[in-house]
């Protein structure tokens, strides 16, 4: 049977006048500006400076696909947890978090074209060679991130495996879980464990199985039926920074 424990929230933090690369933005009267938000902490997707402004693969496709299409925009980094109520809710105008492209997640927000593809890995801690198939898994217990595909599959399989589930509001305690032995495995993108696992901020972790399932695509959302311009903007930018090869210079700074 599955058993779900819930730890509560952090406030969700908003950061606002900052573009992708952390500077002050100098708004036109008459322009528009669009309020996009990010993970707050998910490298490599999105990584907080000691001076308060954000790098990152997302982070850096954004500010480059804005250059391209001249729109302006304030970043806000939030918990994940919380884009899609805020981009229902009108609160922001648009996101690019390393949001898997999903058929639910379809119902309630409109996608961009893919943008990255990123496959879910299955994670211990370095100390443990228990964990090498799926059968390993009965009797664990999974630590999973609110409202992220892994959190979605560990649901799913949870009764097939027979292991059961803890459910954080961050990457960064959800880690922490695995690290300090308080949960025995963790699913999360394979780019961004193994930056981390790479830079050393995750040296107590390992991947024990690289991926879960076929790799989903990232994309770029907008409140469904709405922001259809910014939707625009994104996939003609997008395809004008894979033209010019911006794309690939901001890629692969990270892999």
């Amino acid at each position: 049977m599955k058993k779900f424990k819930t730890i509560s929230m952090g406030l969700v933090l908003t950061m606002g006048l900052m573009t992708g690369l952390g500077a002050t933005q100098v708004f036109a009267d008459d322009q528009k500006v669009y309020k996009i938000a990010c993970d707050q902490a998910y490298a490599p997707f999105s990584i907080k400076q000691d001076d308060g402004s954000y790098k990152g693969i997302d982070v850096e496709l954004l500010a480059a696909i804005a250059e391209e299409e001249g729109f302006e925009y304030e970043l806000t980094p939030m918990d994940f947890s919380g884009i899609i109520p805020a981009l229902v809710s009108g609160t922001i105008d648009g996101s690019i978090a390393g949001m898997n492209i999903t058929d639910e997640r379809k119902e309630s927000v409109d996608f961009s074209d893919g943008y990255y593809e990123s496959g879910s890995a299955l994670v211990v801690n370095k100390d443990d060679d228990s964990i090498s198939d799926f059968d390993d898994l009965k009797g664990k217990v999974a630590a999973c991130k609110e409202g992220t595909t892994g959190q979605l599959w560990c649901e799913d399989h949870a009764d097939e495996y027979g292991f059961e589930t803890t459910v954080y509001p961050d990457s960064v305690s959800m880690m922490m879980a695995v690290a300090n032995e308080q949960a025995d495995f963790l699913i999360e993108d394979y780019p961004v464990i193994s930056y981390q696992i790479k830079i050393g901020e995750q040296e107590n972790l390992k991947v024990a199985i690289d991926a879960i399932e076929e790799a989903p695509q990232n994309g770029f959302a907008v409140k469904k039926g709405e922001n259809a311009d910014l939707l625009k903007m994104f996939n003609e930018g997008l395809q004008k920074i894979r033209d010019n090869g911006k794309y690939d210079e901001i890629i692969a700074e990270y892999e």
